[in-house]
């Protein structure tokens, strides 16, 4: 009852708080002072100093609930935003920082660029001093609003091809010759589909002929799924003369100029460009026994995080894990927002986008949190981790890491939710990543969510390829919209399953338009349910699925008889049915949220 009552004060908060203004509480404004008042006629300058407010008050002891407004416009964050114990409300009154009604505000951990020259061919150049000496790198560029496209060649997928690999799996030879040009030293990366994932290496030699790379291009020991092996579709990202088409953008860290081909419409004098600097823009980081308690976020852009490509390459394994070898450890990608020994708190309204890493990780210790009507999108790995391990003791902490259960059951994420939430436009860089991942937690709730435009899987549940016991347990997967998923890759689905999870409910979910693209490597077809390697226990009911490119459920190492059905239509002729319809008008967006953030 307990939880429940924690989870019911969470989704209440804003509905009381978001449209009301505070007269007692901060203010934060780009055109403030941070040694005024902090009042709404002399605001502060910075978060960092409301913050410092805001912490007298907590030490004091609270008396009222605690609102910092912040102000229309962009606020680049000189370092990670870190919020601990000092920052929590109690269990009476609440901290939370707040758009003011009507104002936009970014949250952002980038910088925008200015100062653009236009060369006699249309194209845009600046110099960046920081990057001629190695002290700013990034891989990812928003204009406008828009992810631009790091040059590459072929400019579409499925134009080029591995031929042969030699040298291990460090040197390739493709089904075309490549184009005249220097890759060494232009940090130019080799990308290659997988059959579930990508692997992306550092070029350190080439030819017309072949390519090699600093790291083997593969999570090894898995067979051809996840190496680099032959008719496997390929591209090369980030060289000069990869530099030909609208829209897309080349970093020349040796001269310290960025390169930027402007679409038609583009103008350097008004145009909005941001790179990213930060790799993480927010960390909510608690302990077992000083948890951040009931601190909220309303209304506020998270944007523009960077991931730089690890010294191993990056040899994703499934949903933005990766390592090198299957013996060796194992690795999850950072997240922009990480929680961890996080309780009460909540997200609401908010946006996250333009991150190069995975975008929410909910972690070690966090209990009871939700995020309500937010939008993710543009994200280069996974949209929202519930069960995020890159914090935390793990059991068998000298052995992969990749099935590894926290250390403590009472580590576990217990009782987090995610809905409302549009969730689209995930794994840009990380081609194997899908919208949402939820792991090793109890109690998980995935609701009234839309899921859509992804590479792979929309949502990820379980992450043990067996039938032993783990803490993933009792999630509820209901009512999501899942469409235009699988555009790229292939062995997955609108929902994907692992592993033993006794009381996990998948209801009312419709799924429909799984896709699978004509590069696709591999046999395994994509399927509305991918009820893999160990699914037991699983509950699945009232779910409409019709489109798919393979059969509405499938099975691997995994058995119908192993969980319960009711009610499901499955089929390209259900959608026409009432009963059908009745689930799918039920699914996604509640209407009481719906309307673009």
């Amino acid at each position: 009852m307990k939880l429940l009552f924690s989870l019911l004060m969470v989704l209440m908060i804003p509905l009381s708080t978001t449209n009301r203004v505070d007269g007692a509480g901060l203010h934060v404004a780009t055109h403030g002072d941070d040694t005024s008042s902090g009042s709404a006629a002399h605001p502060f300058r910075t978060l960092e100093r409301a913050q410092s407010e805001v912490r007298k008050r907590v030490q004091s002891g609270l008396q009222a609930d605690q609102t910092v407004w912040i102000h229309q416009g962009t606020y680049e964050l000189q370092e990670t935003l870190v919020f601990d114990a000092r920052d929590s409300g109690t269990e009476q009154f609440s901290v939370q920082y707040a758009a003011l009604p009507g104002d936009v505000v970014v949250l952002s951990g980038g910088q925008q660029i200015d100062g653009w020259n236009v060369t006699r061919n249309d194209r845009w150049t600046v110099e960046l001093p920081d990057v001629k000496p190695g002290e700013w790198f990034f891989r990812q560029l928003t204009v406008n609003d828009r992810r631009a496209i790091r040059a590459r060649w072929p400019n579409d997928d499925g134009q080029l091809s591995i031929r042969t690999v030699s040298d291990g799996v460090n040197r390739f030879s493709f089904n075309r010759q490549l184009p005249v040009g220097e890759l060494v030293d232009q940090n130019t990366e080799l990308v290659v589909f997988q059959n579930w994932s990508v692997t992306r290496g550092l070029v350190t030699d080439s030819d017309a002929e072949q390519v090699s790379t600093a790291t083997a291009m593969g999570w090894i020991g898995h067979g051809p799924a996840t190496t680099a092996s032959p008719g496997k579709t390929a591209f090369l990202e980030h060289a000069r003369h990869f530099l030909d088409e609208p829209g897309e953008w080349f970093l020349d860290g040796g001269a310290g100029i960025l390169h930027y081909i402007p679409l038609p419409s583009e103008d350097p004098a008004n145009a909005v460009v941001v790179a990213p600097r930060l790799e993480k823009l927010v960390d909510i980081s608690g302990t077992q026994e000083t948890p951040v308690r009931n601190l909220h976020f309303r209304a506020i852009r998270f944007e523009h995080c960077r991931f730089a490509l690890p010294d191993i390459g990056y040899n994703e394994i499934q949903a933005s894990h990766f390592g090198t070898t299957l013996k060796a450890r194992a690795f999850v990608q950072p997240v922009a927002i990480e929680c961890t020994h996080a309780h009460d708190c909540s997200f609401q309204r908010c946006r996250f986008a333009h991150f190069n890493n995975s975008a929410v990780g909910f972690g070690i210790g966090c209990r009871a949190n939700a995020l309500t009507d937010c939008t993710v999108e543009e994200i280069g790995g996974t949209g929202i981790m519930i069960g995020w391990r890159g914090e935390g003791a793990l059991e068998a902490e000298n052995q992969s890491r990749l099935a590894a259960d926290w250390s403590e059951p009472q580590h576990a994420p217990t009782g987090n939710i995610v809905s409302n939430c549009r969730i689209r436009r995930c794994g840009l860089d990380s081609f194997g990543a899908p919208g949402v991942f939820v792991a090793f937690s109890r109690g998980s709730q995935i609701k009234h969510n839309q899921i859509c435009d992804l590479p792979y899987t929309g949502i990820s549940v379980g992450f043990r390829w067996d039938t032993s016991t783990t803490s993933q347990t009792s999630c509820h997967v209901e009512k999501n919209h899942i469409f235009d998923v699988m555009k790229k890759l292939a062995d997955g689905g609108g929902i994907y399953t692992l592993g033993l999870q006794h009381g996990t409910v998948l209801r009312g979910n419709y799924i429909h338009d799984v896709r699978r693209s004509s590069f696709a490597h591999g046999g395994a077809p994509n399927n509305g349910f991918f009820v893999d390697q160990g699914s037991k226990g699983f509950h699945f009911e009232a779910n409409v699925v019709h489109s798919t490119s393979g059969k509405a459920v499938r099975f691997n190492k995994s058995q119908k008889e192993w969980h319960t059905w009711k009610n499901n239509h499955f089929g390209d002729m259900v959608a026409a049915l009432p009963q059908a319809q009745a689930i799918i008008d039920q699914a996604g967006i509640e209407s009481q949220w719906q309307g673009e953030r």
